[in-house]
């Protein structure tokens, strides 16, 4: 879906666009929003309950800010000028995945809008923008125990890739795995 482009009759009346930073403050709401949807039991929630709107808010401004090369895309989803969720990609952070590929970093939506096609609109929309760049490979870090995630991911054709790693989040050890799509590794 190119930006600007309207989405499916699934999807009626959502429009995806490319963020910029003035909406670096909705993608930080529909980021908290989104952890504490779905990692409620996968990471504590002291930690969860403290996660700053605006620290959030600034890290996602600077980022879009910097991105004059476009390298680090990001979109927002929206319904009546309402944002529902936005997807996030750029190079692969790891080395072990073969250029040309490209990452997904991070894709929320708002979690009343779950399973109504936005999630799928936002990241097709990611999947053809790298396509069309000639990258044919990409990935994507999930929780191990996000078993909603994983199996919107695997309803969309990506498969885990035996790749996993460790994180301390909040004093918790917890396990992500790489999802991809495209060739093998």
């Amino acid at each position: 879906m190119d930006p600007g482009e309207e989405a499916g009759a699934g999807t009626a009346g959502l429009l995806i666009r490319r963020a910029g930073p003035t909406d670096a403050g909705a993608i930080a709401r529909l980021t908290i929003t989104g952890w504490k949807a779905a990692y409620r039991g996968i990471l504590p929630r002291d930690f969860l309950d403290g996660i700053s709107v605006h620290a959030r808010e600034a890290v996602w401004r600077d980022r879009l800010e910097r991105d004059e090369a476009g390298r680090l895309p990001a979109w927002l989803a929206e319904r009546g000028g309402r944002a529902l969720g936005f997807v996030s990609s750029g190079p692969p952070r790891d080395e072990d995945v073969p250029l040309p590929a490209a990452e997904v970093y991070a894709i929320y939506v708002r979690p009343e809008e779950w399973r109504r096609g936005v999630g799928q609109a936002l990241l097709e929309t990611a999947l053809r923008h790298w396509r069309d760049r000639g990258v044919a490979t990409l990935v994507l870090w999930v929780f191990e125990a996000n078993a909603r995630a994983r199996a919107f991911y695997e309803a969309m054709g990506w498969q885990p890739d035996g790749a996993r790693q460790e994180l301390e989040l909040a004093g918790e050890s917890v396990i992500e795995v790489r999802y991809r799509v495209g060739p093998g590794p």
